[in-house]
């Protein structure tokens, strides 16, 4: 999955979670957004592939945060 698909997907679970009363502490959104901006300074300049390694890394902290708490408050099916 590219980037910019898992960035979307990840949102997209916010989405969710804030749809459902949840809350979203600021440091999972800032590293949302921050892997956002980089995703953008990649796509405008592909040579800049020091930028990957930081997205993958604000990705993952997202991911962790959203996969986790929707277990714990969800359920497994919703994870799935």
């Amino acid at each position: 999955m590219e980037h910019d698909e898992v960035w979307k997907t990840l949102a997209d679970l916010i989405t969710e979670f804030r749809r459902r009363g949840e809350s979203i502490p600021s440091n999972v959104m800032e590293d949302l957004r921050a892997a956002k901006t980089m995703i953008q300074v990649l796509r405008a300049d592909p040579n800049r592939i020091e930028n990957v390694p930081s997205i993958e890394l604000y990705l993952g902290n997202v991911e962790s945060y959203l996969i986790f708490e929707a277990q714990k408050k969800f359920g497994s099916e919703f994870v799935e």
